[in-house]
């Protein structure tokens, strides 16, 4: 595996043109901005982007101490600061795989729009609710018994506080604010999970050596349990039908539409 390791701040258009000769490659990217020992991690992404699979990876692996103190992880960034020993492990994936995965995974998503089949389900306004409370850690102890069943806010638009109007247009906005991590100054790490999921040593063994950390124990330690296989639906499967193998024309066209093509571009993904 490759990835170069960079240092020292980057402005965000030179950010962005390493990601496009590089990240869009190798599916590897670290930045690293200080010369302070690297003690906690914390991976963001959005849901289905093996943000679980890459945490696993690192925490079993690599001596350094895995931690949610920047919040939830599948919102758009809001911590009050981070810490010069801190890194960021920010996931991505291709828009596709990405959308069929959420499809058979709809964590938190109201279940009246879990009955969608696949087609209604991207195009539908998104309405996610507090389904689990214990899955948000930073829930205060003064509302945390009140908020069952209430809208999770992390799921409207960080700015507008509106709802987002479809799949994709969740999924570009959230991508914007984690890519935003390049303009933070902060250890930054990027990865596909296209990459990881081709080869979890690999990538183990990556970390490893770009970060200069011991390795936990004697030998990688691989992932053998998934978070999705947790799901469950909260309504009946048969209802909604399968996600389909691949994306039908239309459905294709939609995303096209919905994405923001330039920032997929950046990642290197393409959608012809």
């Amino acid at each position: 595996m490759s990835g170069r390791r960079r240092s020292g701040s980057q402005h965000s258009t030179e950010g962005l043109a390493i990601l496009l000769d590089e990240f869009s490659r190798t599916g590897l990217f670290f930045r690293r901005v200080n010369d302070a020992p690297l003690t906690q991690f914390q991976v963001l992404g959005e849901r289905a982007s093996a943000t679980n699979l890459v945490r696993k990876l690192i925490e079993k692996n690599v001596e350094i101490t895995r931690t949610e103190a920047l919040g939830w992880k599948h919102a758009a960034p809001q911590m009050i600061a981070i810490p010069r020993d801190f890194l960021v492990v920010v996931a991505v994936r291709n828009a596709e795989d990405w959308a069929r995965s959420m499809f058979k995974r709809p964590w938190h998503l109201d279940p009246n729009q879990q009955v969608l089949n696949f087609s209604a389900f991207i195009r539908n306004p998104w309405r996610s609710i507090v389904d689990r409370p214990s899955d948000f850690d930073q829930l205060h102890p003064e509302i945390a018994e009140k908020v069952q069943g209430e809208e999770l806010q992390f799921d409207r638009h960080p700015i507008t506080g509106r709802r987002f109007d479809n799949l994709f247009q969740m999924r570009s906005v959230k991508l914007a604010s984690h890519l935003g991590m390049l303009n933070r100054g902060c250890n930054l790490m990027l990865v596909k999970a296209e990459t990881v999921q081709a080869d979890p040593e690999g990538f183990t063994r990556w970390v490893l050596e770009t970060l200069d950390l011991p390795l936990k124990g004697e030998a990688i330690k691989g992932v053998t349990r998934r978070m999705g296989n947790r799901f469950q639906l909260s309504v009946d499967p048969e209802l909604r039908g399968d996600a389909p193998a691949q994306m039908n024309a239309e459905d294709r066209d939609f995303m096209r539409q919905a994405l923001d093509l330039k920032l997929e571009s950046i990642l290197g993904y393409s959608y012809p």
